[in-house]
């Protein structure tokens, strides 16, 4: 009979097989795309990004994860535990933000014209590498503080500032890095939303005038930015949803009940939008001849 162990090292192993080969995938076709002397288009940049995001929070997420399900120990020592979530706090950092530049491209780039964004559209794609590199830049210094209190594996103590997390430990966080995460966190899933609000306005109103104008046999037939919007408002729901569930299940880890169930749990929880995303970019994709 399988132990729970087991079951969850196997569900992680999966997981981060099938994000990790879906994400080379989708990266394979967006770099093949590419002509000679050809210039990277905005959408397309940050894609790029994203999806480099999401293998690095598979690979340094992951691979630690499925070797503690299967009972393998010690095989992070300080250097690697620091390098490893050093790692990880940047990818998943990148992460919430590339995606929430793409939903203000997004928004941008379907605003009508008169509108307040509107007048950011020209301005947009040669501006969009300095916000890319900025992305960056804040993102590692932001976590700069990490590899100061992570450790290797350490035996349970008593000491209240420590806490083991199985193959690695904490020590007492920093409380600036603290609030510098907080407030990165909040402003991004915060513009996410209002963003997403103001597509789907926009959508709303396209719908409205499609019918308006065209036969119900044409209401069907979405222009290119329309699809595009709709996928990218289908990957932010993913990532605001597989986010909050990720924080909560670490808030009862922190301060309800520390239990190895809840901390798989947060492990999975935490590679679901790396994973599901590159499904939902697929149809999108060059290869099938689509504006992403």
């Amino acid at each position: 009979m399988l132990t729970t162990d087991v079951c969850i090292g196997t569900f992680l192993l999966l997981q981060s097989t099938v994000g990790i080969l879906a994400n080379f995938y989708l990266l394979s076709l967006y770099l093949l795309n590419l002509q000679p002397g050809q210039k990277l288009r905005p959408l397309n940049l940050i894609l790029i990004q994203l999806i480099v995001a999401n293998i690095t929070m598979l690979v340094s997420k992951g691979s630690p994860e499925i070797l503690q399900a299967f009972e393998i120990r010690n095989f992070l020592d300080d250097v690697g535990c620091k390098m490893i979530f050093f790692l990880y706090r940047i990818a998943q950092g990148l992460s919430i933000c590339f995606t929430c530049l793409l939903c203000c491209f997004q928004a941008i780039t379907i605003s009508p014209s008169g509108s307040t964004l509107s007048g950011h559209k020209a301005r947009i794609p040669e501006q969009m590498f300095t916000f890319c590199l900025s992305c960056w830049i804040l993102n590692i210094l932001i976590e700069i503080p990490v590899p100061m209190f992570m450790r290797g594996p350490r035996s349970i103590t008593n000491n209240t500032y420590e806490s083991n997390i199985i193959y690695c430990s904490m020590g007492m966080f920093i409380d600036i890095y603290f609030i510098m995460t907080t407030l990165r966190n909040v402003l991004c899933v915060g513009l996410m939303f209002w963003t997403s609000g103001y597509m789907v306005l926009l959508l709303h109103r396209h719908h409205q005038q499609i019918q308006n104008i065209h036969s119900t046999s044409f209401s069907s037939r979405f222009p290119p930015e329309v699809r595009a919007t709709q996928t990218i408002l289908l990957l932010m729901g993913i990532f605001v949803s597989s986010y909050l569930l990720h924080s909560i299940t670490l808030v009862a880890v922190i301060y309800l009940d520390d239990n190895l169930n809840w901390l798989s749990t947060s492990a999975i929880l935490s590679l679901c939008f790396p994973t599901l995303s590159p499904f939902v970019l697929l149809p999108q994709a060059p290869k099938h001849s689509c504006i992403l």
